[in-house]
Protein backbone atom coordinates (compact mmCIF):
# COMPACT_ATOMS: atom_id res chain seq x y z
CA UNK A 1 0.00 0.00 0.00
CA UNK A 2 1.32 3.63 -0.89
CA UNK A 3 0.70 6.09 1.92
CA UNK A 4 -0.03 9.58 1.17
CA UNK A 5 3.17 12.37 2.07
CA UNK A 6 -0.07 13.77 3.84
CA UNK A 7 -2.89 13.48 6.06
CA UNK A 8 -5.33 16.09 7.23
CA UNK A 9 -7.29 15.67 10.03
CA UNK A 10 -9.54 18.15 10.56
CA UNK A 11 -13.24 20.34 9.62
CA UNK A 12 -14.74 20.41 6.28
CA UNK A 13 -17.95 22.84 6.04
CA UNK A 14 -19.54 24.01 3.18
CA UNK A 15 -18.81 27.81 3.32
CA UNK A 16 -22.40 30.92 2.13
CA UNK A 17 -20.00 34.07 1.24
CA UNK A 18 -22.39 37.07 1.24
CA UNK A 19 -20.18 40.13 -0.79
CA UNK A 20 -21.56 43.00 1.10
CA UNK A 21 -20.73 46.93 1.48
CA UNK A 22 -20.72 46.71 5.41
CA UNK A 23 -22.05 44.60 8.22
CA UNK A 24 -25.49 45.49 9.52
CA UNK A 25 -25.67 47.03 12.95
CA UNK A 26 -27.35 45.57 16.24
CA UNK A 27 -31.15 44.46 14.91
CA UNK A 28 -31.02 46.27 11.21
CA UNK A 29 -31.69 43.82 8.27
CA UNK A 30 -29.07 44.40 5.48
CA UNK A 31 -29.17 43.73 2.16
CA UNK A 32 -26.04 41.98 0.95
CA UNK A 33 -24.64 42.51 -3.06
CA UNK A 34 -23.90 38.54 -3.66
CA UNK A 35 -23.50 35.18 -2.87
CA UNK A 36 -20.82 32.90 -3.17
CA UNK A 37 -21.07 28.88 -2.58
CA UNK A 38 -18.42 26.56 -2.23
CA UNK A 39 -16.08 24.62 -0.10
CA UNK A 40 -14.84 25.36 2.64
CA UNK A 41 -13.51 24.42 6.00
CA UNK A 42 -9.74 24.96 7.80
CA UNK A 43 -8.79 20.97 7.35
CA UNK A 44 -10.44 20.41 3.45
CA UNK A 45 -8.73 23.67 2.66
CA UNK A 46 -5.41 22.79 4.07
CA UNK A 47 -5.79 19.37 2.08
CA UNK A 48 -7.36 21.00 -1.10
CA UNK A 49 -3.99 23.23 -1.33
CA UNK A 50 -1.60 20.49 -1.02
CA UNK A 51 -3.15 18.37 -3.20
CA UNK A 52 -3.00 21.43 -5.68
CA UNK A 53 0.42 21.86 -5.57
CA UNK A 54 1.00 18.09 -6.16
CA UNK A 55 1.26 16.11 -2.43
CA UNK A 56 -0.32 13.01 -2.27
CA UNK A 57 -3.10 13.85 0.44
CA UNK A 58 -5.88 11.86 2.46
CA UNK A 59 -8.27 13.61 4.83
CA UNK A 60 -9.67 12.31 8.32
CA UNK A 61 -13.22 14.11 8.79
CA UNK A 62 -16.95 13.75 8.77
CA UNK A 63 -19.41 15.65 6.56
CA UNK A 64 -23.37 15.26 6.96
CA UNK A 65 -25.68 13.10 5.03
CA UNK A 66 -27.04 16.27 3.27
CA UNK A 67 -26.73 17.99 -0.40
CA UNK A 68 -23.94 19.90 1.21
CA UNK A 69 -21.85 16.79 2.54
CA UNK A 70 -21.86 15.28 -0.84
CA UNK A 71 -20.17 18.81 -2.49
CA UNK A 72 -17.69 18.68 -0.05
CA UNK A 73 -16.63 15.15 -1.18
CA UNK A 74 -16.90 16.17 -4.73
CA UNK A 75 -14.59 18.63 -3.88
CA UNK A 76 -11.85 16.18 -2.44
CA UNK A 77 -12.00 13.59 -5.21
CA UNK A 78 -11.63 16.38 -8.15
CA UNK A 79 -8.25 17.40 -6.65
CA UNK A 80 -7.27 13.69 -6.06
CA UNK A 81 -7.32 13.62 -2.23
CA UNK A 82 -8.04 10.04 -0.38
CA UNK A 83 -11.26 10.53 1.04
CA UNK A 84 -11.30 7.08 2.75
CA UNK A 85 -11.13 8.53 6.13
CA UNK A 86 -14.28 10.82 5.44
CA UNK A 87 -17.82 9.31 7.42
CA UNK A 88 -21.14 11.06 6.89
CA UNK A 89 -23.35 11.59 9.78
CA UNK A 90 -25.93 14.40 10.66
CA UNK A 91 -25.49 17.99 9.38
CA UNK A 92 -22.56 18.94 7.57
CA UNK A 93 -21.06 22.18 9.10
CA UNK A 94 -21.18 25.44 7.55
CA UNK A 95 -19.64 29.03 7.02
CA UNK A 96 -21.53 31.84 6.88
CA UNK A 97 -19.01 34.46 6.03
CA UNK A 98 -19.48 38.26 4.97
CA UNK A 99 -17.10 39.62 3.15
CA UNK A 100 -16.43 43.09 3.04
CA UNK A 101 -15.28 45.17 -0.06
CA UNK A 102 -11.46 45.44 1.34
CA UNK A 103 -11.27 41.64 1.05
CA UNK A 104 -11.48 41.59 5.00
CA UNK A 105 -14.15 39.55 6.28
CA UNK A 106 -16.23 37.90 9.09
CA UNK A 107 -17.13 34.19 9.91
CA UNK A 108 -19.82 32.45 11.62
CA UNK A 109 -19.64 28.49 12.06
CA UNK A 110 -22.00 25.94 12.01
CA UNK A 111 -20.11 23.13 14.07
CA UNK A 112 -22.06 19.72 12.60
CA UNK A 113 -20.76 16.85 11.35
CA UNK A 114 -16.69 17.60 12.32
CA UNK A 115 -18.33 17.89 16.07
CA UNK A 116 -19.28 14.28 15.82
CA UNK A 117 -15.75 13.09 15.05
CA UNK A 118 -14.77 10.96 17.43
CA UNK A 119 -11.24 8.64 18.62
CA UNK A 120 -13.15 5.72 16.93
CA UNK A 121 -12.85 7.33 13.83
CA UNK A 122 -9.43 8.18 14.06
CA UNK A 123 -8.33 4.41 15.48
CA UNK A 124 -9.66 3.02 11.70
CA UNK A 125 -7.18 5.31 9.78
CA UNK A 126 -4.29 4.83 12.27
CA UNK A 127 -2.31 3.38 9.13
CA UNK A 128 -2.58 6.73 7.37
CA UNK A 129 -1.53 9.16 10.35
CA UNK A 130 1.32 6.22 11.19
CA UNK A 131 3.00 6.59 7.68
CA UNK A 132 2.63 9.96 6.19
CA UNK A 133 5.35 12.79 6.62
CA UNK A 134 3.17 15.41 7.44
CA UNK A 135 0.49 15.78 9.52
CA UNK A 136 -1.93 18.55 9.47
CA UNK A 137 -4.17 19.56 12.37
CA UNK A 138 -6.15 22.70 13.21
CA UNK A 139 -9.23 23.62 15.85
CA UNK A 140 -12.24 23.15 14.60
CA UNK A 141 -12.74 19.26 15.54
CA UNK A 142 -13.51 18.66 19.44
CA UNK A 143 -9.85 19.17 21.54
CA UNK A 144 -10.01 15.95 22.83
CA UNK A 145 -9.79 15.03 19.11
CA UNK A 146 -6.69 16.68 18.22
CA UNK A 147 -4.80 16.02 21.29
CA UNK A 148 -5.39 12.27 20.79
CA UNK A 149 -4.37 12.51 17.24
CA UNK A 150 -0.94 14.22 18.25
CA UNK A 151 -0.40 11.48 20.86
CA UNK A 152 -0.85 8.71 17.92
CA UNK A 153 1.22 10.90 15.35
CA UNK A 154 4.36 11.66 18.34
CA UNK A 155 4.82 7.56 18.13
CA UNK A 156 5.57 7.27 14.02
CA UNK A 157 7.97 9.31 12.21
CA UNK A 158 5.55 12.22 10.88
CA UNK A 159 6.20 15.75 11.39
CA UNK A 160 3.34 17.18 13.41
CA UNK A 161 1.85 20.55 12.43
CA UNK A 162 -0.27 22.24 14.15
CA UNK A 163 -2.55 25.18 13.15
CA UNK A 164 -4.21 26.39 16.43
CA UNK A 165 -7.34 28.00 14.88
CA UNK A 166 -9.62 29.32 16.07
CA UNK A 167 -7.16 29.55 19.03
CA UNK A 168 -7.86 27.68 21.99
CA UNK A 169 -6.43 25.85 24.92
CA UNK A 170 -4.06 22.82 24.37
CA UNK A 171 -2.39 21.08 26.77
CA UNK A 172 0.97 21.51 27.20
CA UNK A 173 2.28 17.82 27.15
CA UNK A 174 0.53 17.81 23.60
CA UNK A 175 2.01 21.19 22.21
CA UNK A 176 5.55 19.66 23.55
CA UNK A 177 5.34 17.08 20.56
CA UNK A 178 4.31 19.28 18.05
CA UNK A 179 6.54 19.97 15.68
CA UNK A 180 5.61 22.88 13.77
CA UNK A 181 3.18 25.50 15.20
CA UNK A 182 1.50 28.02 12.58
CA UNK A 183 -0.63 30.77 14.36
CA UNK A 184 -1.89 34.77 13.57
CA UNK A 185 -1.50 37.60 15.44
CA UNK A 186 -5.07 36.90 17.60
CA UNK A 187 -3.93 33.33 17.99
CA UNK A 188 -0.48 33.84 19.46
CA UNK A 189 -1.80 36.80 21.66
CA UNK A 190 -4.30 34.33 22.92
CA UNK A 191 -1.50 31.67 23.49
CA UNK A 192 1.08 34.32 25.03
CA UNK A 193 -1.41 36.61 26.95
CA UNK A 194 0.01 39.20 25.19
CA UNK A 195 -0.73 41.85 22.38
CA UNK A 196 0.45 41.49 18.81
CA UNK A 197 0.77 44.73 17.30
CA UNK A 198 4.57 44.88 15.48
CA UNK A 199 6.93 42.22 14.06
CA UNK A 200 9.25 43.37 16.64
CA UNK A 201 6.42 42.24 18.90
CA UNK A 202 5.55 39.21 16.79
CA UNK A 203 9.11 37.86 17.40
CA UNK A 204 9.37 38.49 20.76
CA UNK A 205 5.92 36.04 21.27
CA UNK A 206 7.07 33.79 18.70
CA UNK A 207 10.49 33.45 20.51
CA UNK A 208 8.67 32.46 23.70
CA UNK A 209 6.24 30.05 21.74
CA UNK A 210 9.07 28.34 19.87
CA UNK A 211 10.07 27.13 23.84
CA UNK A 212 6.92 25.40 23.97
CA UNK A 213 6.77 23.05 20.70
CA UNK A 214 9.93 21.06 18.99
CA UNK A 215 10.85 22.53 16.46
CA UNK A 216 9.97 25.79 14.69
CA UNK A 217 6.59 28.72 15.36
CA UNK A 218 5.70 30.63 12.42
CA UNK A 219 3.71 33.98 13.03
CA UNK A 220 1.75 35.69 10.15
CA UNK A 221 1.01 39.29 9.82
CA UNK A 222 -1.15 39.26 7.29
CA UNK A 223 -0.20 42.14 4.89
CA UNK A 224 2.89 42.43 7.01
CA UNK A 225 4.52 39.27 6.16
CA UNK A 226 5.42 36.66 8.60
CA UNK A 227 7.96 35.99 11.52
CA UNK A 228 9.57 32.48 11.55
CA UNK A 229 10.97 31.25 14.92
CA UNK A 230 13.40 28.23 14.59
CA UNK A 231 15.77 27.16 16.97
CA UNK A 232 18.05 30.14 17.51
CA UNK A 233 17.17 32.27 14.34
CA UNK A 234 13.71 34.31 14.43
CA UNK A 235 13.57 36.15 11.09
CA UNK A 236 10.92 38.15 9.60
CA UNK A 237 9.70 37.39 5.83
CA UNK A 238 7.78 39.97 4.15
CA UNK A 239 4.03 39.73 2.58
CA UNK A 240 3.97 39.92 -1.21
CA UNK A 241 2.13 42.87 -2.11
CA UNK A 242 -1.28 42.58 -4.11
CA UNK A 243 -4.92 44.05 -4.44
CA UNK A 244 -7.04 41.74 -2.03
CA UNK A 245 -10.40 41.00 -2.87
CA UNK A 246 -11.36 38.09 -0.86
CA UNK A 247 -8.83 36.91 2.26
CA UNK A 248 -11.23 33.55 2.59
CA UNK A 249 -8.89 30.76 2.96
CA UNK A 250 -5.44 32.71 2.54
CA UNK A 251 -4.32 31.06 5.99
CA UNK A 252 -5.26 27.55 4.79
CA UNK A 253 -3.41 28.22 1.69
CA UNK A 254 -0.42 29.39 3.07
CA UNK A 255 -0.18 26.27 5.56
CA UNK A 256 -0.70 23.99 2.33
CA UNK A 257 1.94 25.93 0.08
CA UNK A 258 3.97 25.34 3.34
CA UNK A 259 3.93 22.27 3.90
CA UNK A 260 4.36 21.34 0.25
CA UNK A 261 7.97 23.11 0.75
CA UNK A 262 9.13 21.78 3.38
CA UNK A 263 8.58 18.44 2.14
CA UNK A 264 10.70 19.44 -0.78
CA UNK A 265 13.93 20.05 1.55
CA UNK A 266 13.23 23.95 1.68
CA UNK A 267 14.36 26.27 4.63
CA UNK A 268 11.57 27.77 6.84
CA UNK A 269 12.49 30.72 5.18
CA UNK A 270 12.25 29.76 1.42
CA UNK A 271 9.33 28.00 2.69
CA UNK A 272 7.49 30.99 4.52
CA UNK A 273 8.26 32.83 1.63
CA UNK A 274 6.84 30.61 -1.17
CA UNK A 275 3.93 30.00 1.11
CA UNK A 276 3.76 34.14 1.22
CA UNK A 277 3.60 33.97 -2.60
CA UNK A 278 0.76 31.30 -2.75
CA UNK A 279 -1.51 33.06 -0.40
CA UNK A 280 -0.93 36.35 -2.40
CA UNK A 281 -2.51 34.59 -5.25
CA UNK A 282 -5.59 33.21 -3.21
CA UNK A 283 -6.50 36.89 -2.01
CA UNK A 284 -6.42 38.37 -5.09
CA UNK A 285 -9.31 35.74 -6.37
CA UNK A 286 -13.04 35.64 -4.76
CA UNK A 287 -13.85 32.33 -2.89
CA UNK A 288 -12.27 29.98 -0.74
CA UNK A 289 -10.33 26.56 -1.54
CA UNK A 290 -11.93 27.27 -5.40
CA UNK A 291 -9.35 30.17 -5.80
CA UNK A 292 -6.20 28.41 -4.45
CA UNK A 293 -3.82 27.99 -7.03
CA UNK A 294 -2.49 25.41 -8.69
CA UNK A 295 1.24 24.74 -9.05
CA UNK A 296 1.87 25.43 -12.63
CA UNK A 297 -0.34 28.71 -11.67
CA UNK A 298 2.54 29.60 -9.07
CA UNK A 299 5.42 28.47 -11.72
CA UNK A 300 3.79 31.02 -14.56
Amino acid sequence: MEFPQVVVVGSLNYDLVLKQERLPCKGETYTADDLIQGPGGKGANQAVQCAKLGLSTAMIGKVGEDRFGEALLGTLRAVGINDEGVTRQGTTGLGVVHLLPDGDYYSTLLKGANYLLTEADINEKMDLIQNCEYLLLQQEVPAHIVEYVIDIAHLSNCQIVLNNAPARFIKEESLKKVDLLVVNETEAAYMDGTPVNSIKEAERVASKLLQRVQQAVILTLGEKGAVVAHHSSIFHVPAKKVTAVDATGAGDSYIGALVYSLQKGESYENAASFASEVSALTVSKYGGSDSFPLLNNILE
